[in-house]
């Protein structure tokens, strides 16, 4: 895969902050804050995730306070007609909420991975406005695949049977942007999924193995989706 002369500037978007209900297994944190990462890529701006948006259900249960995906980007120098590809982690609805933004235009790529577009179309899993990719956007992912100039989708399952994390190499660095292939960094640290992030108990070794492949790269950070700290392998 071609490598970058240098990292590109990685912006970190705050999206939403959610108020956990009682059943959920970090509820204990209290809320949960869901970020979205902005790629400032020499051939286009790469977006991962799109947070959450308004609906009445998730409104309900969640209390979200959310920020526009467009003003967040706006913020960053970016219009969100300017994005390149917008590559979702997973399709869970706080990781495509703000997806319409960009349906709406009718011409951004959106990555998922296959085995997520075939979870997703199951009942309760999304909401099924946010995560139906409309068809001539929609760019199916099958493992791992080169999505530009030192930038590739990784595939690591666990926490859902489709999650892919992306990566970025430099000529002397890597970096991770790795979702919610774990819920803390520490996960990483420890090679250790929590059992509260799997997708149900049978994906424990799969989350395992994503957690496992993703620190082999060495990369000097890896960002996750749900945890304002970073991991860093060496």
């Amino acid at each position: 895969m071609t490598l970058l002369a240098a990292l590109p500037r990685i912006d970190r978007l705050l999206l939403a902050e959610l108020e956990l209900p009682d059943w959920h297994p970090a509820a204990a944190d209290g809320r949960c804050l869901v970020f979205a990462y902005l790629v400032h890529h020499p051939d286009g701006a790469i977006l991962v995730d799109t947070g959450v948006g308004r609906h009445r259900h998730i409104d309900d249960l969640y209390s979200p306070k959310l920020t526009s995906l467009r003003d967040a980007l706006a913020s960053h120098g970016v219009d969100d007609r300017d994005v390149a590809a917008v590559v979702n982690t997973h399709l869970h609805f706080d990781h495509c909420g703000q997806n319409t933004t960009f349906y709406e235009l009718g011409k951004t790529p959106v990555y998922v991975q296959v085995a997520e577009a075939e979870a997703a179309s199951q009942p309760g899993y999304t909401i099924p406005e946010w995560g139906s990719v409309p068809e001539e956007q929609l760019r199916l992912v099958d493992g791992d695949v080169s999505l530009a100039p030192g930038v590739r989708l990784l595939a690591t399952p666990g926490h859902t049977p489709g999650h892919q994390s992306l990566v970025i190499e430099a000529r002397d660095e890597r970096v991770v942007i790795g979702g919610q292939c774990a819920w803390r960094s520490d996960e990483l640290s420890a090679e250790t999924p929590w059992e509260g992030n799997l997708h149900d108990e049978s994906w424990r070794e799969a989350a395992h193995a994503s957690l496992v492949r993703i620190a082999s790269f060495h990369p000097s950070l890896v960002y996750l989706s749900h945890d304002p700290s970073t991991f860093a392998a060496h």
